[in-house]
């Protein structure tokens, strides 16, 4: 579960929606920032394989920029609309796979 799921829809979507936000600068969605967790890499695998190339791309760009204390143009940064869209279709996979572990430890007990 992610913790914007504990915050007011308002706080996360001024938060997604502000300029100063550094991701957004370096071409990143926020769903790119989650933690490594054993959901989120089952998540990663049941991507599709385009979505999946195009965010290792966005992270290598960003690992990139990183390194060398730079942002991208204005004109490149992450766009908000793809942005959400992404987001939430990770929080959709991501819900999926924690109820699919919820059941297999129902039967487990």
């Amino acid at each position: 579960m992610s913790f914007l799921k504990l915050l007011p829809q308002s706080v996360v979507s001024s938060l997604q929606k502000s300029s100063w936000v550094e991701y957004r600068k370096m071409g990143l969605y926020f769903a790119d920032l989650y933690n490594d967790t054993e959901v989120n890499q089952e998540v990663y695998r049941r991507l599709p394989f385009d979505v999946l190339v195009q965010r290792d791309r966005r992270l290598r760009v960003a690992i990139d920029l990183s390194v060398k204390k730079q942002l991208l143009p204005e004109s490149e940064w992450s766009d908000l609309s793809k942005d959400c869209e992404f987001t939430e279709m990770i929080e959709k996979y991501s819900e999926q796979v924690e109820r699919e572990n919820d059941l297999r430890r129902s039967f487990r007990e």
